[in-house]
């Protein structure tokens, strides 16, 4: 009788998910599901019944579930289901300043030079 474990982490850190699976198969997929499915990907193996999965979690809000549905003739199926609450990350959880941001900051440093150097001729001239 093969034995199931369904564990699931979110690192706080980053908005990835890891799904470890314990069971003895070869071919087993995950759907991380809403409505439809987000994403359906095959599980990896580590040779010793255990297959894991790293992948990126939707920026969406929603309940999900983790869903394995593995179906084979001649055996029992299995039908896995586990629900998660995901919420995208607040205004104030992301980090202070974003490389891609950039030439934007650069875009309104240069706007206020620019306007200082406006008051100053303005100020200053005959």
């Amino acid at each position: 009788m093969p034995s199931f474990g369904v564990s699931h982490t979110r690192p706080s850190s980053t908005a990835e998910a890891l799904l470890t699976v314990c069971c003895r198969a070869d071919d087993l997929q995950v759907s991380f599901v809403m409505l439809d499915p987000y994403i359906r990907q095959p599980m990896t193996h580590d040779g010793n019944g255990r297959f894991s999965l790293r992948f990126k979690v939707p920026d969406v809000y929603g309940v999900f579930k983790y869903v394995i549905d593995y179906k084979h003739r001649g055996y029992s199926y299995i039908n896995l289901q586990q629900v998660v609450p995901v919420r995208p990350f607040k205004h104030d959880e992301y980090e202070r300043f974003l490389l891609p941001a950039y030439p934007y900051y650069a875009s309104v440093m240069s706007t206020m030079f620019a306007f200082f150097m406006l008051g100053l001729v303005y100020l200053y001239s005959k």
